[in-house]
């Protein structure tokens, strides 16, 4: 007997001959664990599927292997039935070489990691913080210092995203005692971004929430709320370029029990004026 007919007489062993579980619960027991013992040594017959994540299911009534034993396998639930392979492929058992360890390669303008220091990309975030400083709310003052453990009232960054630059800039705006941000985030076109205005605001650090659509002339922009101190817009260019605008009642990146800064009353923008600030065409 070779390995093929080993493997047939194996399968109409165990698909013809089923154990009856007893009533009694140890028994019970020992036959489910026999149960699961059997459909393990079946799928270690063929390693191909093991290697696969296969999952082998008893269709009765299809295509016949195995002597006429109804053994399928399906690559998953809801997909085309495929007979059991007679023989291995070749390449089971087989381990693909390993591949040699790389490291990114950074841009001249970005000292070993992704963020730029230099060049042109860093001076865009610069000039979108620029353009922040540019739109703060009537009544709100642009803070400039740094909190008292060592945050910036004013920061900007550009970053590199695999195929694209990402900028942002990030303002700690005033009004009396409290002390809240806008920031502003602007992806270059090829980003991946969604089209649809909700879709792609709901994407806005991977937050989600509630969205509701808002109309600014012929744009679509999605406006979110979390909670009563932060809420963001966004919007998609024409050209594929992507701007969220968050404000929040409190500077995202400060301790405030650190520094003893208290929120803003509340929000500084209406939706209306948030959402009419993310097509801003200084942020592009």
């Amino acid at each position: 007997m070779d390995e093929n007919e080993l493997r047939a007489a194996l399968r109409d062993t165990i698909t013809h001959h089923p154990e009856p579980p007893p009533m009694e619960s140890k028994s019970a027991i020992a036959a489910a664990r026999r149960k699961a013992s059997r459909r393990n040594l079946l799928a270690g017959v063929g390693s191909a599927a093991a290697i696969l994540g296969i999952t082998l299911a008893l269709i009765p009534g299809q295509g016949k292997v195995g002597g006429g034993t109804g053994m399928q396998v399906a690559a998953e639930p809801s997909g085309a039935v495929q007979p059991f392979p007679v023989e291995t492929p070749s390449w089971a058992g087989t381990t693909p070489s390993g591949l040699a360890k790389t490291e990114p390669s950074w841009p001249a303008e970005n000292s070993g990691d992704a963020t730029a220091d230099s060049g042109q990309h860093y001076q865009n975030g610069k000039k979108l913080l620029t353009s922040v400083l540019g739109v703060v709310p009537d009544g709100y003052t642009a803070k400039s210092g740094n909190t008292t453990d060592g945050v910036p009232f004013r920061s900007h960054q550009s970053t590199i995203e695999g195929d694209f630059w990402r900028n942002m800039a990030a303002v700690a705006i005033g009004k009396g005692a409290g002390v809240g941000e806008l920031l502003v985030e602007v992806s270059e076109p090829g980003n991946g971004l969604p089209k649809d205005a909700c879709a792609l605001t709901k994407q806005f650090w991977g937050r989600g929430g509630n969205c509701t659509p808002v109309t600014v002339g012929n744009a679509k922009v999605g406006v979110i709320h979390e909670g009563a101190g932060t809420a963001w817009a966004g919007y998609r260019h024409s050209d594929g370029t992507v701007v969220y605008v968050m404000q929040s009642t409190s500077p995202t990146y400060a301790d405030p029990t650190a520094n003893g800064l208290r929120p803003l009353a509340g929000l500084p923008l209406t939706d209306a004026a948030l959402a009419e600030l993310a097509t801003h065409p200084s942020f592009r």
